[in-house]
Formats: structure tokens, sequence, C-alpha cells
């Protein structure tokens, strides 16, 4: 798929953003599956447990440059892409204005996201474009 997707755009130009999660590099099977937000045999209690596997990004990325004309940038954290993307200014606006009743929500959302204990660091982000267009702003 990541190949079509980065055919796509040498062709007609743009830029994909691909955020989940995985590491640069994938050693081994990381297939597992989740059930009440706890993690169970993949074979037990088939069709109502959610099935996942790590994304291996290094791999993501250099399938992505099979396609002339294209560069992949990253793989970043989530926590930094959101940084540097401004959520810091963002959580700030929308805390300011929401009920006091909601602000908790609101910083659990924020960590949530953020947190190298959550997904800030679990999570990562990678940036496919044309390799003469500019560099992504959180890819530089």
């Amino acid at each position: 798929m990541i190949v079509k997707i980065a055919e796509r755009i040498s062709e007609y130009g743009g830029f994909a953003l691909i955020i989940d999660y995985g590491e640069s590099q994938v050693d081994g099977l990381t297939f597992r599956a989740f059930r009440n937000h706890e993690q169970v045999n993949p074979l037990r209690d088939i069709g109502l447990c959610d099935l996942t596997a790590d994304v291996n990004f290094s791999a993501l990325r250099a399938a992505a440059e099979t396609v002339p004309n294209i560069r992949a940038y990253g793989p970043i954290t989530q926590s930094n892409f959101l940084t540097l993307m401004g959520i810091g200014e963002r959580f700030r606006q929308l805390y300011s204005i929401v009920p006091p009743e909601k602000q908790e929500a609101v910083i659990h959302a924020h960590n949530f996201l953020c947190s190298p204990d959550e997904m800030g660091d679990r999570f990562k982000v990678i940036c496919v474009g044309r390799a003469t267009d500019p560099v992504p702003l959180c890819f530089e």
C-alpha cells in the first residue's frame, strides 16, 4: 500500500503522514490480541478481540523510497510531532475556554496523546513526499 501511495505522490504531488504504533526497527513477531484493554491469546475468543502488530517504520520508509523521486522522513515520536505542530498552544487555548468541569478531561487527553508513558513515544510519525519538495517542517 505504501508503494501505491508513494506512486500517487510522485505523480501528483502532496505528502502523506503515517501515524501508528511501532518502532524504527521491529525484531521478531509483534502480533498480539487485546480484549477489554488486556492482552489475550489471539486464538481465544476469535472475533471478539482486537488484533494488532507493530509497524516496522524502517521497512515502510524503505518501501516508499523505492519509488523514483520519493523521500520519506522520520520516524519521530507522536509527542515530538504534536509539540512541533503546536499542541501546547492548542491545549492552553482549549483549557482556557472549556467549563471547569471539563478541564480535567482536556488535561487527560493532552497527557494521553503526548506522555511517553501513554501514546507519546509509542506512536511514531513518518512523512512521505517528493524528494524535490521542501523538507516538511517537523522533519527538518
